[in-house]
């Protein structure tokens, strides 16, 4: 069935029958609205989830789940530009309620965006721009113990239109049982969300030249999409629903489960557009290793029949370095044994024509499940990624890494510099306004990797002779608990490896890290700290930047309100860092002064001009600033109380009651302005026959194998 013929007899049959649920969803109910600027009301309707809980559990829990539990529930809504949408949220799981804070994070994002309605176990509030958003009845603190290991989350992804599916593009059967199926060349397709897309094993999909496929907004697709045999070009994969891979792979088969194609997404080629997909892995069991998206990966070759190519074959210790298998490159410089690439065509030459990630939501639930690596041009933007494995792998050149949500699980790099990079020149990428809500690796850090670097936020053990110079990040924000800032090793016996074939390993140079701010003081433990060190012992033919050093690195860092330092690091091999040098970090999104009212010489609590406290104990901080910050982030606080004799803050809220607070010379009270309205108000909740200025996507949620999945509806 065409697209065409899909529309006229079931589409517009759905559009005049469908009625909004107003049931809740097992653990939130999420309603919505469009309106025109922060301020405004408009008509509340409920909006259907997805949940997917750790799929793991019980028996078959595993080694690879390094005790990572709980769930992620999430909603897909649209928002049309210039508009923001109203946004209710109420908690069903009985351990949440906003007693404690209530965030929604990126909070440097959202906490400008007014101010929020919050009761025990329900918020309101507004979301002014696209994005992906954790909605989070929790305090602070609580992300720094073992609890969070187990949270119930909700994350609401905020996306610009979809691109409309073309009409007479090929509906997708549910019930071809070929394996694998072509896509393509020249031809657009489209995953139903009327279908039910489970063939209960893994299902393999090939894209060719000038391939589209669309996903309609719920549409549940559980296999994977791949193209690793050529290289294409113009492939556009786009559309609000989700791919799953759920079932085991049946080993190496060239261009369908060899480790070349152990992705969700794995693709060589240009042109090459993913957009607007979530990208799950509910394997429910143990063992089951590959990325949500891969393309162009630099480590992996051109599949060829009868000779399936293992990633094994880049952790040989054979020193001084192994003897490589001449296996053909796709866009690398160079074949796996060194050997010359000869073969670019359909390569990306520049941004141009090179690859796009854009509001990509990446989620997984095991250790060895990374998440995004876009290649050599590629660009990843306004993604979200949530695994228990390294999140964005920055490992190719002229990569551009912006605008990207993490929240790292109970193990791995949230920003990985690479292992096993095949030699070829890596220069000028750039890693900008990355937003670490949550790091968990703490969790883990003390025992992997086996160098006191442990899993810090930036960082990995880089056993390349590939050169990786002039990489720039800047603003990376790391909201919660994490073990560490930078962790970076570079040694000629890293556990993954491809070293020159004199064994050397290429050097780091002229790294810049402007602006790496973290919200916490790091997370005691033991095993793991910042930590710098070049490979210590480098043969006699390894010169210049084969040497293995980390050259003239500058760090710009802020870590609760001081300035990280060389006193911070472990570096057991300090002349393997020349040139390190550290400078002061600006925060961008630093809360003004002037956004607080000063009361000096007062106290505010319980009934003396606040109606809560927060934190009754208080948390010591750097200072004012920082008091106010941790203020500005929560959404349920409305003032704090700061004591200068020994800088402890104190969060309240609903502090309307200014001529009540009681007079006390050891403390002063800093108010939020515009807090005493209480956050959205005159809501209307319910209903229907509202009128729109935009669109919403309301999603019907629909039980299918334990999954909620959900079809959408634009409004």
């Amino acid at each position: 069935m065409n697209y065409l013929m899909k529309i006229s007899s079931v589409c517009i049959l759905l559009l005049a029958s469908f009625v909004p649920t107003t049931v809740a969803t097992n653990k939130y109910t999420v309603k919505a609205c469009t309106a025109a600027s922060l301020g405004d009301t408009c008509t509340l309707q409920v909006v259907g989830t997805k949940n997917v809980a750790q799929p793991v559990t019980g028996t078959g829990h595993c080694d690879e789940t390094v005790d990572q539990k709980g769930s992620v529930t999430w909603a897909d809504l649209t928002l049309s530009e210039g508009k923001v949408l109203l946004v209710e949220v109420e908690t069903h799981v009985s351990s949440q309620t906003s007693n404690a804070g209530f965030f929604v994070r990126p909070t440097r994002l959202t906490r400008d965006w007014g101010t929020a309605n919050v009761a025990n176990k329900k918020a309101t509030f507004y979301l002014a721009a696209t994005g992906q958003f954790s909605v989070e009845f929790a305090s602070q603190e609580f992300w720094g113990g073992d609890a969070a290991l187990s949270f119930d989350a909700l994350m609401l992804f905020v996306n610009p239109g979809a691109d409309p599916v073309p009409l007479g593009a090929t509906v997708i059967s549910d019930s071809d049982s070929s394996a694998p199926v072509d896509l393509g060349p020249n031809k657009a397709y489209v995953f139903s969300a009327d279908n039910s897309y489970d063939w209960g094993a893994d299902k393999v999909f090939k894209v060719h030249d000038n391939t589209q496929v669309y996903f309609e907004a719920g549409a549940h697709v559980r296999a994977r999409i791949v193209q690793t045999e050529k290289k294409v070009d113009n492939v556009l994969i786009s559309g609000y629903g989700t791919l799953d891979a759920h079932y085991d792979l049946e080993p190496d088969v060239v261009g369908v489960s060899d480790d070349a194609t152990h992705q969700t997404i794995g693709i060589y080629g240009k042109n090459i557009h993913v957009v607007g997909l979530t990208i799950v892995n509910t394997n429910p069991k143990c063992g089951v290793w590959g990325y949500c998206l891969n393309i162009n990966a630099n480590w992996s070759p051109i599949g060829v029949q009868g000779d399936p190519f293992g990633a094994d074959e880049l952790q040989d210790q054979t020193m001084p370095a192994p003897t490589y298998k001449a296996r053909q490159a796709h866009c690398q410089e160079k074949n796996m044994d060194d050997s010359a690439n000869t073969n670019f065509d359909n390569c990306p030459t520049s941004h141009t024509d090179g690859q796009l990630v854009s509001y990509v939501k990446c989620m997984t639930w095991q250790m060895g499940q990374d998440g995004i690596n876009a290649g050599k041009y590629g660009t990843v933007e306004n993604s979200f990624v949530r695994v228990i494995d390294d999140a964005i792998k920055p490992w190719d050149s002229h990569g551009v890494y912006k605008n990207v949500t993490i929240w790292q699980q109970a193990l791995g790099w949230p920003i990985n510099f690479g292992w096993w990079n095949w030699n070829q020149p890596d220069v000028g990428t750039v890693v900008e306004d990355i937003y670490v809500i949550h790091n968990h690796n703490w969790h883990t850090s003390g025992g992997w990797p086996e160098t006191a670097s442990g899993q810090c936020t930036i960082g990995g053990i880089y056993g390349s002779g590939s050169v990786k110079s002039g990489y720039k990040l800047k603003n990376i924000f790391v909201e919660t608990a994490a073990s560490c800032a930078i962790g970076l090793e570079i040694s000629k016996s890293a556990y993954s490896r491809h070293p020159t074939s004199d064994g050397c390993v290429g050097s780091i140079v002229d790294m810049q890290i402007d602006g790496l701010f973290f919200d916490e003081e790091f997370k005691t433990g033991t095993g793991y700290n910042n930590f710098l060190s070049g490979e210590a012992s480098p043969y006699t033919a390894c010169v210049g930047d084969l040497k293995g050093e980390i050259k003239n690195l500058n760090i710009a860092s802020n870590v609760a309100g001081r300035a990280l330092g060389a006193s911070d690091f472990t570096m057991p091999n300090a002349g393997t860092v020349p040139g390190l040098t550290f400078t002061t970090a600006v925060d961008p999104h630093a809360v003004p002064l002037s956004k607080y009212e000063l009361h000096s010489n007062k106290n505010a609590y319980a009934d003396f001009g606040a109606k809560g406290e927060i934190d009754t104990a208080g948390v010591t901080v750097a200072g004012v600033q920082q008091c106010i910050e941790r203020c500005h982030s929560d959404w349920s606080c409305d003032c704090v109380v700061f004591q200068a004799s020994n800088n402890k803050c104190s969060k309240r809220r609903g502090c309307g009651g200014v001529e009540s607070f009681d007079d006390d010379v050891n403390y002063d009270v800093y108010v939020r302005k515009g807090s005493e309205g209480g956050g959205p108000q005159g809501i209307m909740v319910g209903g229907g026959g509202a009128v729109r200025s935009s669109r919403l996507s309301v999603l019907v949620g629909v039980a299918v194998g334990g999954v909620v999945l959900a079809m959408g509806i634009v409004m």
